[in-house]
């Protein structure tokens, strides 16, 4: 027998009704109502849920900056669960709105439209073109890493489609701006195993170990060097955020080993001698290019 949700007009609890069913008893309250008083429960209950969203979602775009500086190995897990309870009133609302949506793509469009117009209003309150620069790579961060997760968390990952469709919606908006949707454990593992995801897959393809050389010093610069650096958590976070992907895509091509063996040998190891010679941000330069490479072939589809 199929099932779909509807709300008791009477208490207002969400409940499984079976397909083709005229009237129903609602388990919650023991009140009999019709399944059209139902649809009309839920109609009232979507107005009114999204309107709550819609009063509650400016508060995602504050303190974004000092929010941005929680994604860190140290902080992101108290960072992250003090976000989630600073907005669990604004994401119930979305969970409520979706559950009693007549159409659920409807309301998916009209969420993530509204998280991307908020997103455009704060950038177009930045002044200068040196100043928009430095905060969309801040808001892409934020977005990432606290925003996206968020909507993940709700009810184990089941708005998925609404943290993918602001990304499409976000690389139409915002020029040279493609982010991707990953979940709080994702991130955090990220930090918890150190993972440096293009080198650790070039290295892998040219037939090294995970705990080579190569990679080991490339993750102290990271953790070391990098780390340290002004922008330097900005630009870490805008790695996990392309990273994974870029990986998924070359792993498959045809020609995969051939790839990584061009980026062993026109970038990797270029790095690690760099590295050797105490000439850090050259490393940075020469690793930040293979990355704008790999995000020009990779990540424009």
């Amino acid at each position: 027998m199929e099932y779909r949700e509807g709300r008791c007009p009477k208490c207002n609890e969400v409940m499984q009704i079976p397909a083709g069913r005229e009237r129903i008893i609602c388990m919650f309250c023991g009140q009999e109502f019709s399944v059209e008083e139902g649809k009309k429960a839920d109609e009232a209950a979507y107005a009114a849920d999204l309107a709550q969203f819609k009063e509650g979602v400016d508060g995602f775009f504050q303190n974004i900056e000092r929010t941005s500086k929680g994604f860190q190995r140290t902080e992101y897990e108290g960072s992250f669960q003090a976000y989630l309870i600073a907005h669990q009133d604004c994401l119930q609302s979305i969970r409520r709105a979706v559950n009693a949506a007549p159409e659920r793509e409807k309301a998916v469009e009209e969420i993530a439209a509204t998280f991307v117009a908020k997103g455009e209003e704060f950038m177009g309150a930045q002044k200068g073109k040196l100043g928009r620069e430095g905060t969309q790579m801040t808001l892409n961060m934020y977005m990432v890493t606290f925003v996206l997760p968020a909507i993940l968390s709700i009810d184990h990952g089941k708005y998925a489609d609404i943290a993918n469709l602001i990304c499409e919606k976000w690389a139409v908006t915002f020029k040279n701006s493609k982010i991707q949707a990953a979940d709080y454990e994702s991130l955090s593992s990220g930090f918890r195993k150190k993972l440096c995801y293009i080198t650790t897959a070039v290295c892998r393809g040219v037939h090294k170990t995970e705990d080579c050389y190569e990679l080991t010093l490339l993750k102290q610069y990271r953790d070391g060097y990098l780390t340290g650096c002004e922008d330097g958590e900005a630009v870490i976070g805008q790695y996990y955020d392309m990273a994974p992907t870029i990986v998924k895509r070359v792993e498959k091509k045809d020609n995969r080993e051939e790839i990584y063996r061009f980026l062993y040998e026109t970038y990797i190891s270029p790095c690690v001698h760099f590295i050797e010679e105490g000439r850090n941000e050259e490393c940075r330069e020469k690793y930040q290019e293979m990355v704008e490479m790999l995000q020009a072939e990779y990540m424009q589809s």
